[in-house]
């Protein structure tokens, strides 16, 4: 019995592994299906179930361009409709949302409406380089992506590492970064249930993050999580006064927020 289990767990992971992005989903038709389709499918579900929806630095949106990396917390399902309703037209327009493949295509039907719905895209993960070609062909043509760097839902509330495909991404497409925190959307759609329940939901926008030549992964990867730290108002540790490590962390912090 065991080894029947490991079997199908392999053949399961090697099946969404082999999921391929449905470019169709970048067809004009789809792009035009998602914005005639946009004031039900996603601004009334956000109203219906985030009440009220309060948004902190909503300017930093209005002035975003295509292509960016847009990057939120992840702390339920119903993040996604609810940073797609922030977007301006010329943004939710262009963009992709990148997706577990293990997830949210492990059936063909519902990856294929996961795809038309939200143009989101299957990527494996620990898939290495290779899972994020895609995600480079985008925004080297004028997409912008929505991941979530924690690359899994919390269940505690507190923000999870980040991975350093985000940050790759940034430094390799030489793109803006804009960090979003959500809060309350746990209890709109906690994990592991189906169905919402209207709750209270507050979204802070940061400030872009851009990037100098020479900045490194790690550096990078770190910048983003303690934009995201200082959204969620929490504290970031600072090492001893007078140490390079010190300069250093001053160096990287986002802008107004030292």
């Amino acid at each position: 019995m065991t080894t029947a289990r490991v079997s199908d767990t392999k053949a399961g992971a090697s099946r969404t592994a082999d999921v391929k992005p449905h470019r169709w989903a970048l067809a004009p038709w789809a792009r035009a299906y998602r914005r005639l389709a946009r004031p039900i499918i996603v601004t009334r579900h956000v109203r219906r179930f985030c009440r009220p929806l309060t948004i902190d630095g909503a300017e930093h949106l209005e002035r975003l361009q295509n292509s960016a990396l847009i990057i939120a917390n992840h702390a339920s399902h119903f993040d996604t409709p609810v940073v797609l309703s922030l977007l301006p037209n010329h943004i939710y327009d262009r963009t992709a949302i990148v997706a577990a493949a293990d997830r949210m295509y492990r059936e063909r039907i519902k990856g294929m409406w996961h795809s038309l719905r939200y143009n989101a895209f299957p990527i494996a993960r620990g898939g290495g380089s290779e899972a994020l070609s895609y995600s480079q062909w985008l925004l080297q043509n004028g997409w912008s992506l929505l991941i979530f760097p924690e690359g899994r839902r919390t269940r505690t509330g507190n923000l999870l590492p980040f991975h350093p495909g985000p940050a790759i991404l940034a430094l390799s497409q030489r793109v803006p970064v804009l960090p979003i925190y959500i809060d309350g959307t746990a209890q709109v759609l906690p994990p592991g249930t189906k169905y919402a329940r209207p709750a209270a939901v507050r979204v802070r926008v940061g400030e872009p993050l851009g990037f100098e030549e020479g900045t490194g992964v790690a550096e990078a990867k770190q910048t983003m999580e303690d934009a995201m730290a200082l959204l969620a108002g929490r504290s970031i540790p600072q090492p001893p006064g007078g140490t390079v490590e010190l300069a250093l962390a001053q160096e990287r912090a986002p802008a107004g927020v030292r």
